[in-house]
């Protein structure tokens, strides 16, 4: 059998390289299924090809049930103590390490021993609440990973023979995500790839929220789970969701939509953006947006077609890409009229941009560049769509082709 080949996270690996032997935890976050583990395998494999040998290397995964026999926090914590190699760096990677009781404890106690570089992940934003963020303050570091972006995504169709053009992959990974998994099963049937994507979510939902926060009414939740994924890319709140539901005959109370959107956020699901008044420069408290880290999820629980909304869609693979590249992401209102996208570089500067399927109509185009003409600041300002032209520039706005801005 062909083995597949595996995409080198280069953005993530790097930061890993620049991290190892510091005296910190490094603390990999994020969507189950979107490559942490494979992320610290690749590690692992880059340090014993780099001059580690086998025996510095200790990987658990603690989803393998194998492991429970061993005991509790400080029983592992006996059993990795032991094999560590006295008079060398060990490089101690636990993976999915919340799944242990007390794993605060087991993860402090490597960390303060002299001759260990700890790596720990995962998928649910409690890992850094409560005991662990008070126990380890200013001792760890956050790395958040995302699904594929698609310059990973076209080079992982490429590897992996799918055969599809630059377009054809473009046109996939709108509607179909980049979570690794879910295309390698496609390979082999279409029906195996959505149960497989099924499946993750299911779990996502009983281990990362229903068994955290104890749900009792799993009705009401999972219909708050079909309105927001039906929702991306739209202004909701609390008290929208609420009342939209009770219509439908759903009573659920704003109190507990906004606890079980925070648990969706949680569990990396959602990633919720706030509203940003550009000339006000502040942010507003009513009516956000919220985005689903891979849009696979919605295309296998709500069945629909996922063209039907595809500027959505696109929409939602420009925010997360944003994410990547910016330190901040925001929504913006200026007077009466919405900028898709308001971010802040790591380096502290502004710009706009505007999403959009297609802007080739003359009345489409004006409607999408009057809400960056109404910025009157210098900064540097985008419309980002699928047009294939030659990058015009209207007022000091670049419109650019998103596919080929998402390949820079």
């Amino acid at each position: 059998m062909e083995t597949k080949r595996l995409i080198e996270r280069k953005q993530y690996m790097q930061t890993l390289r620049n991290l190892k032997d510091q005296n910190l935890i490094k603390v990999i976050t994020g969507v189950r299924r979107c490559g942490k583990s494979t992320l610290l395998q690749m590690f692992s494999g880059e340090l014993l090809k780099t001059g580690a040998g086998q025996e510095q290397i200790h990987f658990y995964n603690f989803e393998d049930p194998d492991l429970y026999t061993i005991g509790g926090w400080k029983d592992i914590y006996d059993h990795i103590k032991v094999r560590l190699s006295p008079d060398k760096m060990n490089y101690v990677f636990l993976d999915e390490v919340q799944n242990i009781d007390t794993f605060q404890r087991l993860v402090d106690g490597l960390f303060i021993k002299k001759n260990c570089d700890v790596y720990i992940t995962g998928s649910n934003a409690y890992l850094l609440s409560g005991e662990l963020a008070t126990l380890l303050t200013g001792r760890y570091v956050k790395i958040h990973v995302l699904p594929l972006q698609f310059i990973e995504f076209y080079e992982f169709t490429y590897l992996n023979s799918q055969n599809l053009s630059k377009n054809e992959s473009f046109g996939n990974y709108v509607v179909e995500g980049g979570i690794p998994e879910y295309h390698t099963q496609k390979s082999i049937t279409q029906k195996q790839a959505d149960d497989f994507m099924r499946g993750v979510l299911d779990t996502i939902i009983e281990k990362d929220i229903f068994q955290r926060l104890n749900v009792k009414d799993k009705h009401d939740f999972n219909k708050i789970i079909d309105f927001v994924f039906d929702s991306v890319g739209s202004f909701v709140s609390p008290f929208s969701i609420s009342n939209t539901l009770r219509t439908h005959g759903t009573a659920v109370d704003h109190k507990t939509v906004a606890r079980y959107l925070d648990a969706l956020c949680d569990a990396f699901l959602l990633y919720k953006v706030p509203r940003y008044e550009i000339k006000g420069k502040g942010l507003l408290q009513t009516l956000n947006k919220y985005y689903l880290v891979d849009p696979c999820f919605r295309k296998v629980r709500l069945r629909r077609d996922m063209r039907k909304n595809i500027s959505h869609w696109l929409e939602n693979i420009v925010y997360f890409e944003l994410l990547r590249r910016n330190r901040d992401v925001y929504v913006g209102k200026i007077n009466n009229k919405e900028i898709d996208f308001v971010v802040t570089d790591h380096d502290g500067y502004t710009s706009y941009y505007q999403v959009a399927w297609t802007a080739m109509a003359e009345e489409t185009l004006q409607r999408e560049l009057a809400p960056l003409n109404a910025v009157k600041d210098s900064n540097p300002k985008y419309l980002l769509t699928t047009d294939i032209d030659l990058n015009p520039v209207y007022n000091g706005i670049r419109k650019l082709n998103v596919a080929e801005w998402l390949l820079l």
